[in-house]
């Protein structure tokens, strides 16, 4: 009996060994993913070099990140990745004289090409193809997005939110009429989406051709939309933002460094104002308190000494509030068409949209000047893309998280005759840096790396 249980535990004992030694992390099989990167239709016959393009993919759990270049074709490979899914993203600047001496243009700037994949799945010998577009570069560019908010205790929570717009081109240019909003897109962490409800794309964004009365097969590739949308208010010329200056739009005007009274008629302090900004110079704020058939935010003050922008679609919202988590977009825009006749939808997973449906505005790709791709600071709480690589072809977050005080701001490009140009390269990710603390004084800057 002994020596049977004796062999029992020594045959236990194998086994055990063998199962750990199959599920050691040493002995996973890796992956193999090869990239194949090609201009979009309007780019693809001039001849461009395709060599030493940059592609990263990046793991959406563990967040580490893969670099590489191309080679003569356009095409990358990485070999020993981790199965998984995986952010693909290429970018490849031309130089001006380049570009133009091949396109027979004249741009002034290096032109940049972006694309990227969300949510490719990489399991043994993986491939993929990336188009690579170049974005519009507008004259206003969006400068800082203040969305993380500031402590919940001791600072503004996040009723501090603003967002500056900044004239990026040398002449004096008007913000009336400017229209400014969120997109809206899938709120879901990526990797947690269920496909089989059909009515997600394959990167996880909406599958707009699916929402209700959508009769556009366009509506994915053509057009982006918009759960909240503002108009700057005047005449025409009534707002001059001359070369290198910006304005600042607040979610709500007020000096957060100081005590106030809120809607209710409650006194409402802060215990460091050290944390927060002070919003009372603001150049326009929005304001909902005005708004039919809303219960807007106790907070939501309006400053007489502030303009208010004019409201087109709150999208259910009862103030400006940026996502404070960094799941959003801010997309600016200018057109002489009547937006509020823009049609507008319910998102794809809605079957029945009635009169207290919250929709959101269609808006055509080639109104949007300019738009930044807001992300979670935690790979692993990212959500879908927010912005086509058209308009955006990468992301960015405060690394401190939501109320943290920090904020995103785009860097310096060069400085001419006294004035800055900013970075525009329709890549966020690129574009951007981080500010340790919010800055509203519009002299805020962040420097190329």
């Amino acid at each position: 009996m002994k020596h049977i249980n004796y062999l029992f535990l020594m045959l236990s004992f194998i086994v055990l060994a063998t199962s750990c030694k199959k599920n050691d992390p040493k002995d996973i099989e890796l992956a193999s993913l090869s990239v194949k990167t090609a201009f979009d239709a309007d780019n693809a016959t001039y001849g461009f070099d395709m060599s030493q393009l940059k592609v990263t993919a990046t793991n959406l759990v563990t967040n580490q990140t893969y670099t590489g270049k191309t080679e003569t074709d356009g095409t990358v490979n990485f070999s020993s990745l981790s199965p998984g899914d995986y952010n693909i993203a290429a970018t490849l600047t031309i130089k001006a004289s380049d570009y133009n001496a091949k396109a027979g243009t004249n741009v002034e700037d290096d032109v940049v090409f972006n694309g990227s994949i969300s949510r490719q799945n990489v399991q043994q010998a993986a491939s993929a193809a990336i188009t690579l577009k170049a974005g519009r570069i507008g004259d206003f560019v969006i400068k800082q997005v203040y969305y993380a908010g500031s402590d919940i205790k001791d600072g503004a929570l996040f009723r501090d939110q603003f967002i500056e717009i900044y004239n990026n081109s040398n002449e004096t240019l008007y913000a009336d009429s400017l229209y400014f909003g969120q997109v809206e897109n899938v709120s879901a962490v990526a990797t947690r989406i269920d496909f089989t409800k059909g009515y997600y794309q394959a990167n996880g964004s909406w599958d707009w051709t699916k929402a209700v009365d959508m009769n556009n097969d366009k509506a994915n590739t053509d057009y982006i939309y918009s759960k909240s949308l503002f108009m700057i208010p005047g005449t025409g010329k009534q707002y001059p933002v001359e070369p290198g200056k910006s304005i600042i739009i607040a979610a709500n005007a007020l000096n957060h460094k100081a005590p106030y009274t809120d809607a209710t008629g409650k006194t409402i302090g802060v215990n460091k104002p050290e944390l927060t900004v002070d919003l009372s110079a603001a150049d326009f704020e929005v304001y909902l308190g005005n708004q039919d058939g809303i219960n807007p935010l106790a907070s939501d003050i309006d400053n007489p000494a502030v303009p208010n922008v004019v409201v087109i679609n709150r999208g259910g919202n009862r103030d400006l509030v940026i996502d404070n988590l960094g799941r959003d977009g801010i997309m600016i825009f200018k057109t002489a068409a009547d937006v509020k006749n823009l049609p507008r939808y319910a998102t794809p997973d809605k079957t029945v949209v009635t009169a207290t449906s919250t929709l959101s505005t269609q808006i055509p790709i080639s109104y949007i000047i300019d738009g930044v791709g807001l992300q979670h600071a935690v790979a692993a709480s990212r959500v879908p893309k927010q912005l086509p690589d058209l308009l955006d072809g990468g992301e960015i977050f405060v690394t401190g998280g939501s109320y943290s005080s920090q904020s995103v701001v785009r860097k310096t490009r060069r400085v001419v005759n006294g004035r800055i140009v900013l970075q525009d390269t329709n890549n966020s990710t690129n574009d951007f840096g981080v500010l340790i603390k919010a800055d509203p004084s519009k002299s805020a800057t962040s420097f190329i790396n």
